[in-house]
């Protein structure tokens, strides 16, 4: 449940405010808050159909709106000043640009890729720990509903879904990836169903994509829907989880999603172990994965496909190249070629620094006080430690990474309490238990 407290500014001057602690946003601020979070999950369905009405846009316009998305979010945290919640998201984000600048000049080459996946983190973090966690709900159930209407759209009439967005057409002018002459549905590459493909057997067909456009990160995101049922379960209503529960489904069956069945097993499971894990096991999770990977290398070296051990097969061919300057400083002109790879991935763009760093990250910036705040932990670390055994961007994607970011955040500051200076901000001392 969520208790308030009263809270604890006694007086109407500010001038004493200690900013070891967090402003909380006012109402208003909230419902900004909320807006952004939207935007970033659904900014990319909106390009797409200003493409398909034939609006010219290429990469660069694509990656500034998501830049405007970014400044717009850490300026909107800026305004109620830094906290000690922030230590974290910072520091992460300064490191990795001490790494990239680095590896810049080691390879002679400007390097921005890795600042950009971090920055999307911390800022959406940052943002998480000053929204109210009503607010997070909010923001969930506008996008979980959303994409659920229009998944349903697109699996009643696949037809007037690819005209509408024109996945496609979209990718191939935003992203560069050509149109397959095989196929004549204007859905983007990856959805084309084939022979040998994983299937549940539900859904015949294109795979689905949603408001995601793709379908890489709709599977993402029925997995960050998880993780917010693992963490709010107690609180959460009836209908909310009812939306969850149903669209998770949908986007499993009609998309075939592997990891997101995966999940859908092992994360109702950890609802009930979590609580009672230490954090400091979570690194260890990656190492176990890779040694894994490594002490069957001889049946993985020759492994290729689309499927587990294909993956984990390209996995083991990418991190036995990495040689010592890739090891610790990376290798920006790798990373293209790890795209199926998460850990090599992490690796050719981050280095081992970096990607300690971001493991650190994922181990000690979320909340671990309450059982729900473990669950949501271990259900995050989850998530992206095993998902980089067979993908690199999908857990960077703004598209998924904003609503799991400020959830992250906001339950990471639930027990603090947030003195006020405004009667319009929420009371103080929520907490999830």
């Amino acid at each position: 449940m969520i208790n308030y407290s009263k809270s604890t500014n006694t007086t109407p001057s500010s001038a004493g405010y200690d900013r070891l602690y967090i402003e909380p946003f006012s109402i208003r601020e909230n419902q900004i808050a909320v807006l952004l979070v939207v935007l970033a999950t659904l900014y990319n369905a909106i390009l797409a159909f200003l493409v398909a009405r034939g609006i010219n846009m290429g990469f660069s316009g694509v990656a500034a709106v998501e830049a405007l998305l970014t400044i717009l979010t850490v300026s909107i945290c800026l305004k109620t000043g830094l906290s000690r919640y922030d230590i974290f998201p910072i520091g992460l984000l300064w490191f990795v640009i001490v790494c990239s600048v680095a590896v810049s000049i080691s390879h002679d080459r400007l390097y921005i890729g890795s600042i950009r996946n971090i920055a999307l983190i911390s800022a959406f973090s940052m943002l998480g720990t000053r929204m109210s966690v009503d607010y997070v709900r909010k923001a969930f159930a506008i996008t979980s509903a959303i994409a659920l209407i229009v998944l349903i759209w697109e699996i009643a009439s696949v037809s007037s879904y690819a005209w509408f967005f024109a996945p496609a057409r979209y990718y191939e002018a935003t992203r560069g990836l050509g149109v397959s002459e095989f196929d004549t549905t204007g859905l983007s590459n990856g959805t084309v169903a084939y022979e040998g493909r994983f299937s549940l057997g539900i859904f015949s067909g294109a795979r689905t994509s949603s408001i995601f456009l793709e379908q890489v990160s709709i599977n993402a995101y029925s997995i960050v829907c998880i993780a917010f049922l693992n963490g709010l379960w107690g609180v959460l209503t009836k209908k909310e989880k009812a939306l969850q529960i149903l669209l998770i489904f949908l986007i499993v069956a009609s998309n075939n999603a592997r990891m997101g069945a995966l999940m859908c097993i092992v994360m109702p499971i950890g609802y009930f172990i979590f609580p009672f894990l230490s954090r400091i096991l979570i690194p260890i999770v990656p190492l176990m994965i890779i040694s894994v990977i490594f002490a069957f290398g001889s049946i993985l070296a020759n492994a290729v496909g689309d499927d587990l051990t294909g993956r984990l097969g390209v996995t083991y061919r990418l991190l036995s190249q990495f040689n010592l300057s890739d090891v610790f400083l990376g290798n920006p002109d790798k990373v293209n070629n790890a795209f199926d790879s998460g850990y090599a991935f992490v690796g050719f763009s981050l280095g081992l620094t970096g990607g300690i760093a971001y493991l650190s990250y994922l181990t000690l910036f979320p909340g671990f006080t309450t059982p729900a705040q473990r669950r949501l932990c271990w259900s995050v670390a989850i998530y992206i430690l095993v998902w980089l055994t067979v993908g690199g961007t999908a857990t960077f994607s703004v598209k998924t990474a904003a609503l799991l970011w400020v959830l992250v955040g906001s339950m990471a500051s639930l027990l603090q309490p947030r003195p006020t200076a405004t009667n319009n901000r929420p009371r103080v001392g929520q907490m999830v238990r």
